[in-house]
């Protein structure tokens, strides 16, 4: 017997989509899509998943009924948004305002809404923890800091869970990937798969927490079966920063032949080692402990 309904908004994404494949084995999923491909059409109509149109700039109630939970993976992208904050803004507000509908009018219990690590901006600290003050300085983290206090003060925000995912890798679940396939870790994978070389545009001295999907959908999991945990923050990250460098080696040893890495001279953003806080998800019994190399190692096979 399934554990219940589950609905995934935006669930046949880049992650969306490895989430989708692990909740079925589980819950009764359903996810949207706003714009099919080929590519996740047959995705779908492979694993049985069922799918609903959502289109928030049309649509005002999500689609597919009643569920136990809702998992809003919709937010606008980093591009999305740098294009044009206002229209960003405006989808995000519509995306959450349909969610919140559904929790008020009983169609779904709870709400795990998926922000992100943008938005405690790009000031360095030396650890980063959920109370902190936030300053996002680009329109993608303004967003989803907007969002995040619309539904924290929301009159159904004890049933809401805000995750605030760092950088996310994993292998795709298939081809259609979006802006999403500009990601640094799918472009090394595909280097890789496809001439057998890597290089990286900068010189890999930058950091960044780089969670492997297994852990973020471990989280996940905890999250809809858990009693506690709700009207709360959390962020989602492996909690110990690695530098470009590291990932790029740890991505080229899964490789199943030696691959040249090749660096370049430019800089990015978090030239220091940092932390981030990952208490509150382990104290509901969350460890991370999924591998990037997997991660790395599948997603040089799907490429290739």
């Amino acid at each position: 017997m399934a554990e219940g309904r589950l609905l995934l908004v935006g669930g046949s994404g880049y992650f969306g989509a490895r989430l989708a494949e692990a909740l079925a084995g589980a819950w009764d999923v359903a996810v949207t899509v706003r714009s099919d491909t080929p590519e996740r059409a047959a995705w779908l109509a492979e694993r049985g998943i069922a799918s609903f149109r959502y289109d928030s700039s049309t649509d005002a109630a999500l689609p597919g009924g009643t569920f136990d939970a809702v998992v809003n993976l919709a937010m606008p992208g980093a591009q999305a948004a740098g294009r044009d904050a206002d229209a960003a803004l405006a989808q995000g507000r519509s995306t959450a305002a349909a969610c919140l509908a559904a929790l008020r009018e009983g169609r779904a219990s709870r709400l795990v809404h998926f922000s992100t690590f943008h938005v405690y901006g790009g000031n360095a600290a030396a650890l980063y923890s959920e109370d902190m003050p936030k300053a996002p300085g680009h329109p993608y983290g303004k967003t989803h800091l907007a969002i995040e206090g619309e539904l924290a003060a929301s009159d159904v925000a004890d049933r809401i869970a805000i995750v605030r995912p760092t950088n996310m890798v994993g292998a795709p679940a298939h081809a259609s990937l979006g802006e999403q396939a500009g990601l640094i870790f799918l472009d090394l994978c595909r280097q890789v798969a496809e001439t057998g070389a890597m290089s990286l545009r900068n010189d890999g001295a930058s950091y960044r927490d780089i969670l492997p999907f297994g852990d973020a959908i471990a989280a996940v999991v905890l999250l809809l079966r858990a009693e506690t945990g709700w009207n709360r923050l959390f962020n989602l990250a492996a909690g110990q920063a690695i530098t470009m460098r590291t990932l790029a080696e740890t991505i080229a040893a899964a490789a199943p032949q030696p691959v040249p890495v090749t660096y370049g001279e430019g800089s990015d953003a978090f030239r220091s080692a940092f932390e981030v806080d990952i208490s509150r998800l382990r104290a509901l019994g969350w460890t991370p402990t999924a591998s990037i190399a997997d991660e790395a190692r599948n997603a040089i096979a799907a490429f290739a």
